[in-house]
């Protein structure tokens, strides 16, 4: 049974992603609640970007992408939907994976959650950013998902799986992982690295995405990108403040106010791509 705290934090959760009836550990649920968060709260790193910490206790959490209305990376956007599923009665746990731009680029640093229904386990990943899943995959090798969007599968490879989606008529590679058990403490770890090391892209390159329906949107540096599923990809490059502030406050919903020194970062990017 819930107590006060947490009925609080589930009914705001709610309200934030604008989710209507009541929820229940069931795969209707699963399926509504990770759609809604993917097209409410954003895959954003504006805070390792202004050297801002992050944060992963449940608390700061909410404050951040629930009640400031911000948005987060894959440790933030999971560990919240991780904790409101558990809230709601679901069975989750947390997976590790690899999602660098190539094999083996990088470390352990993605976390995606694994939640069980019945007989069945699914993937569930709300912070991935540009191709994040926007459907519960089904933990199952070479059977090829149906998703809103693009189609995905998950493969064997050596002693990882690895999730793929199909996108311009080939299979690519999004991450792997595994599914062994993990502590906060391993979240932390991986967290710090990713948040603060100088060569975390997450450190110095602006990485900002969201899905609603069919529709994709990301925003990386200065390059804003739209995208239909079955369309060609409609990329704009930015040339000022202004017409980034307005995409990151409409297009990707994120309330800028309270954060200091976004300006002055972009205009030095702006002024980089000139000299």
């Amino acid at each position: 049974m819930q107590n006060d705290i947490e009925a609080h934090f589930i009914e705001k959760y709610l309200a934030r992603i604008a989710f209507e009836g009541t929820p229940v550990a069931d795969m209707r649920t699963l399926v509504q609640i990770q759609q809604k968060h993917i097209a409410s709260i954003p895959f954003e790193n504006l805070n390792p970007l202004l050297g801002i910490p992050v944060l992963l206790d449940d608390d700061s959490l909410f404050k951040k992408m629930v009640l400031n209305k911000r948005g987060g990376y894959c440790f933030e956007n999971n560990l919240l939907l991780k904790r409101i599923l558990q809230l709601i009665g679901f069975d989750v746990r947390g997976l590790m994976g690899r999602a660098g731009p190539a094999e083996n680029s990088v470390g352990r640093t993605h976390l995606i959650l694994l939640v069980s229904l019945g007989d069945d386990q699914y993937i569930v990943d709300c912070g991935y950013g540009g191709f994040v899943p926007t459907y519960p995959l089904l933990l199952r090798n070479d059977l090829i998902q149906h998703t809103p969007n693009e189609e995905f599968r998950i493969v064997q490879h050596a002693e990882d799986l690895r999730l793929e989606i199909f996108v311009d008529g080939e299979w690519k590679r999004l991450y792997e992982f595994d599914l062994r058990h993990h502590i906060i403490a391993d979240y932390e770890v991986a967290n710090w690295y990713t948040s603060t090391c100088p060569g975390s892209r997450f450190t110095h390159q602006l990485i900002v995405a969201r899905a609603e329906g069919n529709r994709r949107f990301t925003l990386t540096d200065l390059i804003y990108s739209e995208y239909n599923h079955g369309k060609r990809i409609k990329r704009t490059k930015l040339d000022n403040y202004p017409d980034i502030q307005h995409l990151l406050e409409r297009n990707f919903l994120i309330d800028l106010s309270g954060l200091t020194g976004l300006q002055e970062l972009v205009e030095h990017k702006l002024k980089s791509e000139i000299s």
